[in-house]
């Protein structure tokens, strides 16, 4: 919703002011909406979700047609097409790379922090006795015998681990991208200053 209202109004604002300031702009909120995220915890509810996903949609919006006009500003009419698709593809394998490598790195850091916190889960420390204890007590009430009660109680912590373990990873990997999009920043400052109005770009 967010990028579907803030597309057009980029888009007339690159004729207007320096994509240099629009492209920090998106760079900025779409860093401040990751780190946001970055706050959330297993209690969260959909508004806690919506509203950093409503303003990261305009951070997209304010990078990416930007970054457009200003790669296309330069360009030839007649060479327009070809710079247009080698741009679009390079962007495309660049997305496809990030989406990889941040999969790759989810999965590792859950399975890092369920080895971590299943060191602290033992027989012998009191809190898990109890905890395994209390949803023994609760499945047993459910009309489970002994047996499958234990059993069900032994999956029903596993499945609790690596809950926290998921959440904290995505908390990790959320601040982990906004601060990467805050580091760009100043990338922005060695950028070309546009000559003159450009038109605004196609974007996808």
């Amino acid at each position: 919703m967010g990028s579907l209202v803030m597309m057009p109004i980029v888009g007339f604002l690159t004729s207007k002011i320096d994509v240099r300031k629009l492209l920090a702009t998106g760079f900025f909120v779409a860093g401040f909406t990751l780190i946001w995220l970055g706050q959330l915890n297993l209690q969260a509810g959909y508004w806690d979700i919506f509203w950093p996903q409503l303003l990261q949609g305009t951070g997209m919006a304010l990078t990416f047609v930007p970054l457009t006009t200003a790669t296309m500003q330069a360009i030839e009419p007649q060479r327009m097409g070809n710079a247009a698709s080698l741009f679009n593809l390079m962007r495309n394998i660049g997305g496809s790379v990030g989406i990889a490598v941040t999969g790759t790195m989810l999965t590792r850091q859950r399975q890092t922090v369920a080895t971590v916190l299943g060191e602290n889960i033992n027989i012998y420390d009191p809190t898990t006795v109890t905890l395994l204890g209390q949803l023994k007590a609760g499945f047993m009430a459910r009309g489970a015998d002994a047996v499958t009660a234990t059993e069900r109680s032994y999956a029903a912590l596993h499945g609790m681990l690596l809950q926290q373990a998921s959440m904290v990873s995505f908390v990790w990997l959320f601040r982990l991208l906004g601060g990467i999009f805050l580091m760009l920043l100043p990338l922005i400052l060695i950028m070309r200053r546009p000559k003159g109005r450009v038109a605004p770009a196609a974007a996808h």
